[in-house]
């Protein structure tokens, strides 16, 4: 019963209002000057309905389509259900990045959350979303600003927040009623083309003329400043700006609150509504004055980035002490600020208008910015199509600017000092992620820095630092030059050594220190310098001293750098936390970071270590018996590494990757995971597949003990490494007391050193060392009868010409990474092994005793040479 008196109700106040209303079609040019028709002086928009953009306005069907489409194409766009619209339709929000919601380093990503089409008439919105969609999802790879927003952030955008009404507007692109508005009944067109609010109480025939001015505005339905300023918020439900029953009646604003969700909510960091016109920014502030600070200085960068566009389009905004102090209309950018506490505004975008004091000098405003003829002051919601896809594109490109932005501030990654002389790592210093909000320190110097010796510093940034136009480094658009710098010092007592410094370099190549960048492309910069033999060195340099590394950096949106990367920098509670000053205080600003010690030297220390052919062996962490490394260096300068390991469920996993030497160290840049390979005569060379899972590094400290870190996924880890075996005929440093004759002549069987495999055999294979007392150990890296990746090994003797292990072992219960217990690990007979091998070939004859294993031969081939005595035929 209360329903049918409120509906009676309804409707009779809708009859009182149609009473004067009168359907008016825009048009282009109006020459007769007919009373019903508005000119735009510019084509009206029709949609088109298309899913690609172009040089207009797509249909509500057509940008969906775009959506989904990008969704099933690229590993970008991820589709989400979070909510129904007043008429049941399917509101979607889209997730634009990688799948998981974890950065490279396996924290937490930050959110960003973007919301378009809340005013059904605002056509600009719903294709600036999507084409902020479009941006992430089609953008060529190996662009670093792209790829590491991709990688690190979760960027959640909904196109279309109010479907019914935004369908509405296209059924009726230029036909509207005028002479109906309570407030401004001349002015102010409404329904059709000019429906602003959602559809509650409206059906969708323009001819019903008794509920067009229904709906709520869902730009005045949120707390907490819902139903506060009768100026700009109305009880009345036939009034452009009715708020609603109560705040947050609305389905459609309901929605906002499941997007939020999709971040987590807890690492949003920044909200934009999308609306258009009069190209200015909206924003509240509250009493948290650092998020004000924050939200300021966002709304500044925003600014300069897009108005240096070729179009030139400066979007002006109120500094804080313009604007009242908790008050609102119950906007959604007022219910982010204030209950998600993330800097939020309403994005009034093109063309130009006059909000109160914002006042576009110099401008016609509305659309006579494009030659329109502003006859009605709502022209300006009706963007020409030939501006769409200029303002779409613009704008996509700053909203990727602020998402960088808010990613958060840099900090340093890793350094490494290199010899330039002979490439060698002597000093190396990395931040590893140890929990959410803490990296733990994990540095080793190999030698002190000497003076007057040529060295190159290395740096990497936990973000893409610079941004290059035509290959060259520039400031970012909006940025000055002084943003390029990149500063510090090496103290001594706290007092700085003079340095003779080369220019530093931005690096854009591959390959880490010191030539190449970490992660993406100008995370790092390479400075070459020296320690002159000055006065001020020599007063300061006595022996080995220790010193103090300072670095200092602004990142390619001009953030400074976090100065303690120990505390990793997050947004809680409205502004930055663990994000440190040169003092070492928390702020939201940034400082010069000096967290790095290393030892420098007056005394002639000679060059450091380089690798020499007796790298080539088998290695292991003493802490992790049960797993290691077959590294083999071969005689073209390139390194083979087998990684036997552990899966996560207690059985067994391999890895094997090529590499290259440098100076003391391997680089892996290519860490492969091999499948689809079975035990015995069912495999199936053609099946198998290789996966690039992930990249490590190895560093010698001397010929006997060295380190490796290796990154899987998001997952990361060191090892300290000792040698486990030498290999006949491959030395290594200097030779120590009376050689041992081996058993057997070098000439025989050193050269059998290396790797075999059966070509009908592709995917798996024998890695086999001759010790130096003419033993043999061997590693077969296979597959079970069930496709797992296996591996066995053992050691053997020289018989008959013939390579014999008896006792060829398998283990068990070990697990990957740091959840590795040596005492889980078990290890049982698998069986027998005969290689007979020459410098043509051989074969390999097994027989298994494991269950379900069968025996067999292969016929082998020599497949690596190592780099000391060779197998030639």
């Amino acid at each position: 019963m209360m329903r049918a008196r409120m509906l009676l109700l309804l409707a009779v106040i809708g009859t009182q209002a149609a009473s004067a209303q009168v359907l008016t079609e825009w048009v282009e040019t109006n020459p007769a000057n007919h009373p019903n028709k508005i000119a735009l002086g510019y084509p009206v928009p029709i949609p088109v309905n298309t899913p690609m953009p172009f040089d207009g306005f797509r249909t509500y069907a057509g940008l969906h389509a775009r959506h989904q489409d990008l969704a099933a194409t690229t590993p970008w766009v991820h589709p989400e259900i979070i909510g129904s619209t007043r008429q049941g339709r399917t509101i979607w929000a889209y997730r634009l990045g990688d799948a998981d919601l974890e950065t490279r380093y396996g924290l937490p990503e930050p959110a960003m959350l973007t919301n378009g089409g809340i005013h059904a008439r605002e056509w600009q919105t719903p294709e600036v979303v999507t084409g902020i969609l479009e941006l992430i999802a089609t953008h060529e790879a190996g662009h670093p600003f792209y790829d590491y927003l991709r990688d690190n952030a979760n960027m959640i955008v909904i196109p279309v927040l109010n479907i019914d009404g935004f369908l509405q507007t296209q059924r009726y692109p230029a036909t509207n009623y005028l002479e109906s508005d309570i407030q401004f009944p001349s002015y102010s067109p409404r329904d059709g083309r000019m429906r602003r609010k959602n559809m509650l109480g409206v059906d969708e025939v323009l001819g019903t003329t008794a509920d067009h001015l229904f709906g709520v505005d869902l730009n005045r339905n949120t707390t907490p400043f819902w139903n506060t300023n009768p100026n700009r918020s109305s009880s009345d439900a036939r009034s452009l700006v009715y708020h609603g029953a109560n705040a947050h009646s609305e389905p459609e604003i309901q929605a906002l609150d499941v997007a939020a969700a999709l971040g987590p909510a807890a690492q949003l960091r920044v909200y934009t509504d999308v609306h258009s016109y009069s190209q200015v920014l909206f924003w509240v502030r509250g009493d948290a004055q650092r998020q004000t600070t924050i939200t300021e200085q966002l709304l500044g960068f925003f600014r300069n980035h897009h108005r240096q566009f070729p179009a030139g389009k400066n979007y002006l905004f109120n500094s804080w002490p313009a604007i009242a102090l908790n008050a609102g209309i119950g906007a959604t950018d007022e219910y982010f600020y204030h209950h998600y506490q993330v800097p939020s505004w309403t994005l009034e975008m093109e063309p130009s208008g006059t909000q109160g004091s914002l006042v576009h000098t110099g401008l016609p405003g509305n659309g006579a910015d494009y030659g329109g003829l502003a006859e009605n002051g709502h022209d300006g919601f009706i963007l020409p199509d030939s501006q769409a896809r200029r303002v779409r594109e613009d704008m996509a490109q700053t909203f990727a600017a602020v998402y960088y932005r808010q990613a958060g501030p840099p900090s340093i990654q890793a350094m490494r000092f290199v010899d330039d002389a002979t490439g060698a790592v002597v000093y190396e210093a990395e931040w590893d992620v140890s929990d959410e909000f803490n990296r733990m320190l994990y540095s080793q110097q190999i030698q002190a820095l000497q003076l007057d010796r040529d060295y190159t510093q290395w740096i990497s940034y936990s973000k893409p630092m610079r941004w290059r136009e035509n290959g060259e480094v520039v400031p970012f658009q909006g940025l000055s030059e002084g943003f390029l710098s990149v500063l510090g010092g090496i103290d001594v007592a706290a007092q700085p050594l003079s340095r003779e410094l080369g220019d530093p370099t931005w690096l854009d190549q591959p390959g880490g220190a010191p030539a190449g960048y970490q992660d993406y492309g100008d995370d790092a910069v390479a400075i070459p310098f020296r320690f002159p033999l000055d006065a001020t060195n020599l007063g300061l340099v006595s022996g080995t001293v220790d010193a103090v590394i300072r670095n200092i950096a602004w990142d390619i949106t001009g953030i400074l750098m976090d100065a303690n990367p120990a505390t990793i920098a997050h947004w809680a509670d409205g502004h930055w936390n663990n994000y440190e000053n040169t003092q070492g205080g928390e702020s939201d600003f940034g400082g010069e970071d000096s967290t790095l010690g290393i030892q420098i030297t007056d005394e002639a220390l000679g060059p450091p270590f380089v690798l020499e052919p007796g790298i080539a062996a088998a290695w292991g962490d003493p802490q992790r018996v049960g797993e290691g490394f077959i590294i083999e260096l071969l005689d073209n300068g390139l390194a083979v590494m087998f990684w036997f390991t552990n899966d996560d469920e207690g059985g067994q996993d391999w890895y094997i990757g090529v590499g290259e030497l440098r100076g003391n160290r391997l680089l892996f840049p290519r860490v492969l995971r091999v499948s689809g390979g079975v035990f015995g005569d069912a495999f199936d060379p053609d099946q198998v597949t290789e996966e690039v899972v992930g990249s490590a590094k190895f560093l010698w400290s001397g010929c006997d003990s060295g380190t490796m870190d290796w990154r899987i996924g998001a997952r990361h880890g060191r090892q300290n490494l000792v040698r486990l075996t030498t290999l006949m005929g491959l030395g290594c440093g200097p030779q120590l007391g009376t050689p041992v004759p081996p058993v057997v002549p070098v000439s025989e069987i050193a050269m059998y050193s290396g790797s075999w495999g059966d070509p009908e055999h592709d995917g798996e294979g024998f890695a086999v060392e001759i010790r130096d007392d003419g033993s043999a150990l061997v590693f077969w890296f296979s597959f079970g009868p069930d496709g797992k990746r296996r591996w066995f090994f053992g050691i053997g003797e020289l018989l008959d010409g013939k390579l014999v292990f008896n006792n060829m072992l398998s283990t068990s219960g070990g697990v990957f990474g740091e959840d590795f217990e040596p005492n889980d690990v078990t290890e049982f007979h698998w069986g027998t092994l005969e290689l007979a091998l020459d410098c043509a070939g051989g074969t390999a004859s097994y027989v298994p005793a494991e269950a379900g294993f069968e025996p067999g031969v292969q016929h082998v081939q020599k497949i690596t040479n190592l780099g000391g005595p060779a197998c030639a035929p």
